[in-house]
């Protein structure tokens, strides 16, 4: 119910900011400043974009390869299966089954890490020396950069309700992130 709620306060809210968008003189001059300055703007955030996803991709695939174990004929069934049947769940994904005919071949790598584990690998300076800790804090680093890019992206490109609520979105996304890194 709490959520139903919370969801539907921030509809009334984008709403509200709509319509005051084209009553209000400063949305007015923010989207004339936005649109002026577009061009450069994304010449900067579309790079961003871009190079977090390259080093989140590229950094992941290279810790795929040092730290995969290869995986059975049963289980890259098994993982065509769950990937299959994302669409369907919960109802028909209990009760399908995949066969993948030929041989299937497959790597698989999983880490759990909480970030008091980040903060004391930066805290230590074990991000400097210790090649898994470097790895790790380029696939977090690129993550935050492709996440970033892409919502300031969308914050540069899209008419200014739009971009209020990603402004919004990254806010909120920073403000949480630097909370939860502060009492971790």
């Amino acid at each position: 119910m709490k959520s139903i709620l919370q969801t539907a306060l921030a509809v009334i809210v984008i709403i509200a900011l709509s319509a005051a968008s084209q009553h209000l003189a400063a949305l007015k001059m923010l989207e004339q400043i936005l649109a002026r300055n577009r061009n450069t703007l994304l010449a900067f955030t579309i790079p961003v974009a871009a190079l977090g996803f390259i080093v989140f991709f590229v950094q992941l695939m290279l810790m795929l390869y040092e730290k995969g174990q290869p995986m059975s004929h049963s289980e890259v069934e098994e993982q065509f299966r769950l990937a299959q049947n994302t669409r369907m769940l919960p109802y028909t994904a209990r009760f399908s089954k995949y066969w993948v005919f030929g041989t299937a071949q497959g790597r698989q790598f999983s880490e759990q890490l909480p970030l008091r584990d980040f903060k004391l690998a930066w805290q230590s300076g074990a991000w400097r020396h210790d090649t898994k800790w470097r790895a790790r804090f380029a696939v977090a680093g690129g993550a935050l950069l492709m996440i970033f890019g892409i919502l300031a992206t969308a914050t540069v490109a899209s008419p200014i309700v739009v971009a209020l609520v990603c402004v919004a979105f990254l806010i909120y996304a920073a403000v949480r992130l630097s909370w939860a890194l502060w009492h971790a």
